[in-house]
């Protein structure tokens, strides 16, 4: 599969080919992964007082027989405004899902496959050259990723200046480290762009071998 490849003045350059060795999308695998990503983002330390928990008057909130009414005692039951939460979070972080490190590879493969499929990943050839200004940059985007109609995420393997202060004031546009980067991170944006060096990092943590980039991504050949 084939992904299209712009250099650092926006210009069509030859293409690269991904490793066959990266298979085919796995939806479920990819669903679940997101779910476990998505679980382990949240904080999860909300937490709400119980009726005893909730600080006020004891006394009987009207007389038992008479009222007409159904009988109540606390004031602070979990169905009046302002009482206790019945079952609500109690505030202590549940133990973290786990995603074993095959299957995070298998993941980072779909997304990055689902992404060349949908046209939403391109690359970005002489990253390096790249001016650090602001103007520059969101010109770029506008170019080979559509923005600021859609949601760009920059995948670098070393943090230039270039890229960081050039994108750091860009509204929609985010930089990712390549080492850092997860299906999560690829899936949530709508267009992604990859630097060389980040891609034949990908593609080192989804094979698993120091693979230099040449025998990973392939460019095709100049018609």
């Amino acid at each position: 599969m084939k992904i299209t490849v712009f250099d650092h003045q926006g210009k069509k350059k030859s293409a690269w080919e991904l490793s066959e060795k990266l298979g085919s999308v796995n939806s479920v695998l990819l669903a679940q992964a997101l779910r476990i990503y998505e679980s382990n983002s949240h904080q999860k330390t909300s937490r709400v007082k119980t009726r005893g928990e909730v600080n006020g008057s004891t006394r009987k909130i009207y007389r038992q027989k008479g009222t007409g009414n159904a009988r109540h005692g606390a004031r602070y039951a979990p169905i009046f405004v302002g009482g206790g939460i019945a079952h609500g979070p109690k505030g202590v972080r549940a133990d973290m899902l786990i995603l074993p490190k095959k299957m995070r590879r298998k993941a980072l493969a779909s997304a990055i496959l689902l992404k060349a499929q949908n046209d939403e990943l391109v690359g970005l050839a002489n990253a390096d050259k790249l001016s650090a200004r602001t103007a520059t940059i969101a010109n770029l985007l506008s170019t080979i990723a559509n923005h600021p109609k859609k949601k760009v995420l920059v995948v670098s393997k070393l943090r230039t200046d270039a890229l960081y202060l050039g994108l750091k004031n860009i509204q929609g546009a985010s930089l990712k480290n390549a080492n850092l980067v997860n299906a999560l991170d690829l899936v949530s944006a709508d267009h992604v762009v990859l630097t060389q060096d980040a891609l034949d990092s990908i593609m080192t943590r989804i094979l698993g071998s120091s693979t230099p980039l040449k025998k990973t991504v392939k460019k095709a050949d100049k018609k």
